[in-house]
């Protein structure tokens, strides 16, 4: 049964009646023009933030990173030397030659900044995109490598044989930073791609490349031409239509023209691949492509994993490892200075501060604040909404594909008893790797009892995936031109369902999407109809520099949580988010990493302990003490000592309170000292005595 609270929409419309104004949707809580509006703080944070604390004085440029040269890990590669076509141009017992490389898209189309280059590269030169002209950008595009003389252990890890490096990497990475450390590279906190530095060496037989970094095994590439003979006399000069199985790793990038001097003549191509079709049941593993740059690029086999463990032999004398667990080296945003925090678009760390709700029911509108930061890492803030009976008590794994799937990468997570979202959003915000600028993006979707619902006349989803956002600032936090200071969904794209589209995608809100979708369909609506502009809008300001601690801190501390004014603000209309007009509104959400897999310990509600939850798809939340969800219909107590969050300072406050403090849940520390003790008691009860508000 669900919990109700006395607070009857009657009530609602008649408070809603008087309203002459409503609050601005600008991430801003003011108690002066807003307060009459929105209630006391609903609830506040009981926990110290594990992903990050944004400080004043915070910000990233000024530095480099970590030397590309300290990275130990990174892709290793084994050639033949008889598959290049024999000994490497050079005397004496060495090999010279020349190599260019970089990080690419999946399907070859889109080349990162990540590219193996005669240190001349422009600082911060962000993604370059596809077939690029390198003598006009100054003939930069390759390096000169002389192979030392040594025997190699190939398993994804630097040895010493190889000797000092080839080249270290000058520029940061728009292909993501990793920072999770694990060998596979796609744990909690997501992954990425990076040349950090370059290695060879030979043993007579074969051609040992080692590429310091990580390559990300969600199908990005890792794309080596080597000029054997140090001309461009022989090989290819510019790229056009590749051949064998791994043509398309040439033809991507058709148009390509290499520096003068530089003749492609073979070219080695690592990525990951699914061989389940990419439903989920098996990871992607390590494969590997090589072959004449003029000639057929053979695929030449896959390992069964990332890690030493996981390296060795491909087919064909090649052998393979590699190891994503660096997370030194470049960093993932542009070196010049990023804003100093404070600052409204810019925070150096996620938290959830308090919230506060108004129901608007004469406008149909429902607003939420919630206080706190965002980091600009595309960390994502996750809000389900419980607004009608049914919903999806357990999150499905077929809802509607947005967020580059996303919704479906939290299926299975469960919610408390008596929680049942109908609706779900997120926002977020980070630094787009091509332009350097900041951008912020949300996006929604209704979720039904039963899945997404399917047109009459294809058999096809006629629900919505929508999204809305763009560019706030530049990487040094300049203004843009046009920026997107709220997310209102006001967008020109409109998919309509035509037997062929398995996913539709729109910038308007996706219930009225699919509503108005269903009616072109069956012909009661004009083709070029669009939605209403507006039925969701979000804004984001990150100037918070108070709140919570971090976890980690000297003292760890929520007693700012509830004062925070600052944070993420929404108006949702009421009919979008499926209001039946009775029930009350319940809220749950959480801050996840970038993939949506990885939920912090800022949840809604609280939690007992100060642990991140981890893995999204194995929480249970009807398993953690306490509900982790809220009531946007209470009145709000903005006291601490009523524990029941009821308004009323009674004996059930007491009870509640104790089974906190007995429990060892934290959110009986009212010192916030991080320590429950007797003090603890003391401090509620002479809250409890003084009253509320």
């Amino acid at each position: 049964m669900r919990k109700q609270h006395v607070l009857c929409a009657a009530a609602l419309v008649s408070v809603a009646g008087l309203a002459v104004a409503q609050p601005t949707v600008d991430g801003v809580y003011d108690p002066g023009t807003e307060g009459s509006f929105y209630s006391d703080v609903l609830w506040s944070q009981n926990q110290p933030t594990a992903f990050g604390d944004n400080q004043a004085g915070d910000f990233t440029g000024g530095d480099f990173g970590d030397p590309p040269g300290d990275v130990m890990t990174g892709v290793e590669l084994c050639i033949p030397l008889a598959a290049i076509g024999g000994p490497l141009h050079g005397s004496g017992g060495t090999s010279t030659f020349q190599l260019a490389g970089w990080v690419n898209s999946g399907d070859r189309t889109f080349m990162s900044n990540q590219i193996i280059h005669d240190g001349n590269l422009p600082i911060d030169t962000p993604n370059i995109g596809n077939a690029p002209d390198f003598t006009a950008m100054g003939g930069i595009s390759h390096t000169s490598i002389t192979a030392n003389v040594g025997t190699i252990v190939v398993d994804g890890m630097l040895d010493a044989a190889y000797g000092p490096a080839q080249f270290l990497q000058t520029n940061y990475t728009g292909f993501g930073n990793e920072t999770d450390g694990t060998v596979d590279g796609g744990g909690p906190n997501g992954g990425g791609s990076e040349i950090d530095a370059v290695y060879a060496a030979t043993d007579g037989v074969n051609l040992y490349l080692f590429i310091a970094g990580n390559l990300e095994y969600n199908g990005n590439g890792l794309d080596l031409y080597i000029d054997s003979d140090a001309s461009d006399a022989t090989g290819l000069t510019t790229l056009s239509s590749g051949a064998g199985a791994g043509g398309f790793i040439i033809s991507g990038q058709a148009g390509l023209v290499f520096d003068a001097g530089f003749g492609a003549d073979f070219v080695v191509s690592a990525d990951s691949w699914n061989d389940d079709g990419d439903d989920g049941t098996t990871p992607n593993v390590p494969r590997l492509y090589a072959g004449p740059a003029t000639g057929n690029i053979d695929e030449i086999g896959s390992l069964p994993g990332y890690g030493a463990a996981n390296a060795g032999a491909v087919g064909s004398g090649y052998s393979m490892g590699i190891d994503n667990s660096n997370t030194l080296g470049v960093i993932g945003s542009p070196s010049l200075s990023s804003p100093v925090a404070p600052d409204a678009n810019w925070a150096y760390g996620s938290e959830l501060c308090n919230v506060r709700s108004y129901v608007d029911t004469a406008n149909g509108k429902l607003y939420i604040f919630i206080g706190g930061n965002l980091e600009v890492n595309y960390n994502k803030l996750n809000l389900f909404l419980d607004t009608a009976p049914g919903g999806q008590n357990t999150l499905r794994a077929d809802n509607v594909d947005i967020s580059f799937n996303g919704l479906n990468r939290m299926a299975d997570c469960i919610f408390d008893a008596g929680f049942e979202p109908d609706f779900w959003l997120n926002t977020n915000n980070g630094v787009d790797g091509g332009s350097g600028n900041l951008q912020n993006y949300t996006d929604c979707a209704v979720l039904r009892t039963n899945g997404p619902i399917v047109d009459p006349f294809f058999g096809l989803r006629a629900d919505y995936g929508s999204f809305f956002g763009g560019f706030v600032t530049d990487g040094q936090g300049n203004p843009v031109a046009e920026p997107v200071e709220v997310m209102d969904f006001s967008g020109d794209r409109f998919d309509q369902q035509d037997g062929f589209l398995a996913n539709l995608y729109s910038n308007y809100a996706p219930r009225a999407s699919a509503d108005l979708g269903l009616d072109i369909l069956n012909g009661s609506a004009d083709p070029s109809d669009r939605p209403a502009v507006g039925l969701v809008q979000v804004a984001i300001n990150n100037s918070n520099v108070d709140g919570v601690t971090a976890f980690d801190a000297a003292s760890p501390s929520v007693a700012d949580a509830p004062n925070v004014n600052t944070g993420i603000e929404l108006c949702l209309d009421l009919n979008e988010i499926g209001w039946d007009g009775s029930q009350d509104i319940l809220l749950a959400g959480w801050i996840s990493s970038g993939g949506f897999d990885f939920v912090s310990n800022q949840v809604i509600g609280g939690l007992p302990t100060v642990d991140n939850l981890g893995e999204v798809s194995a929480i249970d939340f009807g398993a953690i003490a306490g509900d982790q969800f809220i009531n946007l219909m209470s009145t709000g107590s903005g006291c601490r000592a009523d524990t029941t969050g009821d308004g009323i300072l009674d004996f059930f406050d007491v009870l509640t309170y104790l089974g906190w403090f007995s429990g060892g849940d934290m959110r009986a520390d009212f010192v916030t000292d991080g320590i429950l003790d007797f003090f603890d008691v003391l401090t509620f009860l002479g809250e409890f005595d003084t009253g509320c508000p």
